[in-house]
């Protein structure tokens, strides 16, 4: 049904509803109502794919009604990976029932993508999920290392990093910004500071990968990890007044910018997974007036240039990495095809 509406709506020559026709198209799997996780494969997509699946689906239904009950369907299949045994229920990598292997990030994930299926469709049931969700993501907190959320429930001790963090922060902030709790309020700013503290480079304000059980510090540098950060600064500024949360956002913006941002071309040179996170970061700082209108499109549409005329193939496949033409043996997967959806829906590509 979702080729058949992005055929019919397509018509205008969207490019973001052809990523997900094509998405739609090559990995979707019609007896399970699941997507696979790359072409070729039976096995249904992992969690942090089902992710951002869920959010370019979120973002065509806010872009056309008609896709709100594709994005009502798929919401409730992605139901089965949800894993109840204990000693937290959370989302697991794969569809349950079976053994546990639960990450926290790939639950922060879901949290923003349900928060906003709740706002697109107003069945208080996802708001309800990201709750249990973010409960669970909660768990993985702990005193260790100075503070923080591991990255994997089984490997609890080994690293705490960004990527559970950042998004934690702002996926409580989304939902502060729906229900008003100020437990969630106060947990990201717990979250938000003890990762800007532990994981950013205080030479250029963006954020390393994590930090090890020893103390040691992986200094790589994702896109996505800088972007979620810059999403709960800005969040944060906006929940509590302060402006200091608009400096630090400025800070990490600028230089993500300066890292990601061919100023050229317009290439973003990351993965797509990555990349998508840090165009919608800057989305958020552009609506609360940290950086112009003017500055902030020029950039977008740079972005987004690229994407459709070099890093998308012929047969309408984006590929892994942002910043050059999509090779020809590159096997389309769930997780990059739904990335640009993603992204090219946000901005009404």
């Amino acid at each position: 049904m979702i080729a058949a509406l992005a055929l019919l709506i397509g018509g205008d020559g969207s490019d973001g509803i052809k990523a997900l026709a094509e998405l739609d198209r090559v990995l979707f799997d019609s007896g399970s109502g699941l997507y696979r996780e790359a072409v070729g494969k039976s096995e249904p997509a992992f969690n942090w794919s089902v992710g951002i699946v869920l959010s370019a689906l979120n973002a065509a239904a806010r872009r056309d009604q008609r896709f709100r009950e594709p994005l009502r369907r798929y919401a409730e299949r992605t139901r089965v990976y949800w894993n109840p045994l204990p000693p937290v229920p959370g989302y697991d990598v794969l569809p349950a029932p079976k053994p546990v292997d639960r990450y926290y990030d790939d639950n922060a994930w879901m949290v923003l993508a349900l928060v906003e299926t709740y706002e697109i469709l107003r069945d208080r049931k996802y708001l309800n999920w990201a709750q249990e969700t973010v409960a669970y993501c909660l768990s993985g907190e702990s005193d260790a290392m100075g503070g923080g959320i591991y990255w994997r429930e089984s490997d609890r001790g080994a690293t705490k990093n960004t990527c559970s963090n950042g998004p934690v922060a702002a996926a409580l902030l989304a939902l502060h910004r729906v229900e008003r709790r100020q437990e969630y309020l106060d947990a990201a700013k717990r979250l938000y500071d003890w990762t800007r503290r532990t994981l950013q480079d205080p030479d250029d304000g963006l954020m390393w990968d994590a930090i090890r059980r020893d103390g040691s510090i992986d200094r790589t540098k994702w896109s996505y990890n800088t972007a979620l950060m810059i999403t709960s600064a800005v969040e944060l500024a906006r929940a509590t007044g302060e402006t200091s949360y608009r400096h630090q956002a400025r800070r990490m913006l600028d230089a993500s910018r300066a890292r990601w941002l061919d100023p050229n071309t317009g290439a973003m040179k990351d993965e797509g997974q990555f990349a998508h996170l840090l165009l919608e970061s800057w989305n958020v700082a552009a609506k609360a007036g940290i950086v112009t209108r003017a500055s902030h499109e020029r950039d977008i549409s740079a972005a987004l240039g690229y994407m459709v005329s070099t890093v998308r193939r012929a047969d309408g496949i984006y590929g892994k990495r942002w910043d050059g033409p999509t090779p020809a043996e590159f096997i389309p997967t769930s997780m990059h095809q739904a990335s640009a959806a993603r992204v090219l829906l946000l901005f009404g590509r």
